[in-house]
């Protein structure tokens, strides 16, 4: 007889880091997550990976910059479109075959730099790169979704995500630089394609935790951006995503200017621990508290450390800030994805989902964008205020818009 707890076991736990352990013994948890981590890993490497790559053959920042601007610009329109997809024809379906072109797109770019092709090739390949990489994180909540919809465990679930895409962003980064700088130039993005593709064909080739497929009915034929919870939550994950994009470029300047440029790393990775720290708590905690009304909690809070990071005049006090500003951080997705999870048609889930992750996408070009020049004419210590602002707009717009955080239910049952 199996000692593995059945779905209803872990329905019945009430918190507890235990929790994320009997999370992990549902039936085909182990296999979907692992997978899921690998194929995610290139969404945290791609970017500083291209950057590595071209700037090392060509010598131009710029053009290394914008190609690796490029890749993620598209990816944020073209993965709902991919997910849109995913939730009418299925994950092993579309993202398969998705996957496998983003990865060949990679090798091309590899290629293309590595033997002196036409700089617009560098472009053409990073646009493929990015349009066609599926959002593993999506996939992966979704199928958290199908197992645990309406119960305590998912929120779990979200939690234990959430610290997943910190782990990610934590080694991905380190990892590609490694490969890229001491190993050999091409294999930095030659190793993210064989992470997105072998990752990806793990996790939809494991069918039987996969949503089923839904085709949209004609009413929501606009997909998921016609839900209003969508569509505010769109708006909320842009503010967050400013102040993310726009605290890791100006961290790096502000090490600089304080001479001390290789603890940059260090104030982003105390950044991050304050993130991963609070998501493990916090998914091991249930709180009786309406999703809308906790979103506007943490979002509130989120906010409030944000606006202290303007006054830090010291590295020790930066790293105190980031630590305080990261507690607020995963809580507020996890929660933010619980309510789309939550408000979002079961038809459109991944989609729904996607569009949270798009808006972080957009929100981290635009803070990083808008980044530089503040502490061009400002100085990194008051570039600051653009992540504080990122922050206090997610918090204005959830308020304003705060009707359209409310809705009827899912109906999505526990798979039995």
């Amino acid at each position: 007889m199996s000692t593995e707890p059945e779905v209803d076991d872990v329905q019945r736990e009430h918190g507890g880091l235990g929790s994320y352990l009997r999370l992990l013994r549902t039936p085909g948890a182990k296999g979907f997550s692992s997978a899921a981590f690998v194929a995610r890993m290139p969404l945290s490497m791609i970017g500083i990976g291209s950057v590595l790559l071209v700037e090392g053959e060509t010598g131009s920042y710029a053009i290394a910059g914008t190609v690796s601007a490029t890749a993620a610009f598209v990816q944020a329109f073209g993965a709902p479109v991919t997910s849109r997809l995913i939730d009418r024809h299925g994950q092993d379906k579309i993202a398969i075959p998705a996957a496998l072109a983003s990865a060949a797109s990679m090798i091309g770019l590899v290629l293309a730099v590595r033997f002196h092709a036409p700089t617009w090739t560098f472009y053409l390949c990073a646009a493929l790169a990015g349009a066609l990489m599926p959002g593993i994180g999506s996939m992966v909540r979704a199928r958290w979704a199908r197992i645990y919809s309406g119960t305590a465990a998912l929120h779990t679930a979200y939690a234990f995500e959430s610290v997943v895409d910190e782990v990610v962003f934590l080694i991905g980064p380190v990892l590609v630089t490694f490969l890229t700088t001491s190993v050999a130039p091409a294999s930095g993005l030659s190793v993210v394609a064989a992470f997105l593709a072998f990752g990806t064909l793990a996790l939809c080739l494991q069918r039987g935790t996969q949503p089923d497929p839904a085709p949209q009915r004609g009413r929501q034929g606009m997909g998921a951006i016609a839900v209003p919870v969508v569509r505010v939550m769109l708006l909320v994950f842009i503010g967050t995503g400013t102040l993310f994009g726009s605290v890791e470029v100006i961290t790096v300047a502000f090490a600089q200017e304080h001479g001390h440029e290789s603890s940059a790393g260090l104030l982003l990775a105390v950044y991050a621990l304050g993130s991963m720290i609070a998501g493990i708590g916090f998914g091991a905690v249930h709180l009786a508290v309406p999703l809308p009304r906790k979103l506007l909690i943490l979002l509130s809070t989120m906010a409030a450390t944000a606006l202290l990071l303007p006054l830090a005049g010291t590295l020790w006090l930066l790293a105190g800030l980031l630590f305080l500003a990261g507690l607020t951080i995963a809580p507020t997705l996890i929660t933010a994805f619980a309510l789309l999870e939550d408000l979002v048609p079961a038809e459109l889930l991944t989609e729904g989902l996607t569009v949270g992750t798009t808006g972080l996408a957009l929100g981290v070009t635009l803070g990083s964008s808008l980044g530089g020049p503040l502490i061009d004419g400002l100085g990194a210590q008051h570039a600051y205020l653009l992540s504080a602002g990122g922050a206090v707009a997610a918090f204005v717009v959830a308020v304003l818009l705060r009707g359209g955080l409310r809705g009827v239910r899912n109906c999505r049952k526990p798979v039995p």
